[in-house]
């Protein structure tokens, strides 16, 4: 087991991918919140009221696809230099996986359907509880 943990982490602790996720995942959040100000109000596809539970329901494959990715860098950016990425590169990693994703999610949901959300289930959710 201490074998496959040194694999899987390599010389950092499992708390150094942890505070990285989290303030990688901060900015995520921070990345799909100030997206949302742009969204069509008028769409039958978006909430009239803003809902975050819609926000991350609806990026909830993105959010995912994200941390993931960040892991891996976290994992092999060790491996490469030989130290783990710095808190502060974290942060800045969260902005540009998330916004880099955004392209390439773009991309892969014109072309394929793994990615795309069936929003008409959360939209039904909120118009019950009478958030939309």
């Amino acid at each position: 087991m201490n074998e496959f943990l040194n694999l899987l982490f390599g010389e950092l602790s499992p708390a150094y991918y942890i505070a990285a996720l989290f303030f990688s995942g901060l900015a995520i959040l921070l990345s799909l919140w100030a997206g949302s100000a742009t969204r069509d109000v008028k769409s039958i596809h978006t909430p009239v009221n803003y809902s975050y539970r819609f926000l991350l329901w609806d990026n909830i494959k993105r959010m995912i696809a994200g941390i993931i990715a960040m892991f891996l860098v976290y994992r092999f950016a060790s491996s490469l230099i030989g130290h783990g990425l710095s808190m502060e590169s974290a942060v800045g990693l969260g902005f540009f996986i998330s916004m880099g994703l955004d392209q390439l999610i773009g991309w892969l949901k014109q072309r394929f359907n793994l990615l795309q959300m069936d929003r008409k289930k959360i939209m039904q959710v909120l118009k019950q509880k009478g958030i939309s």
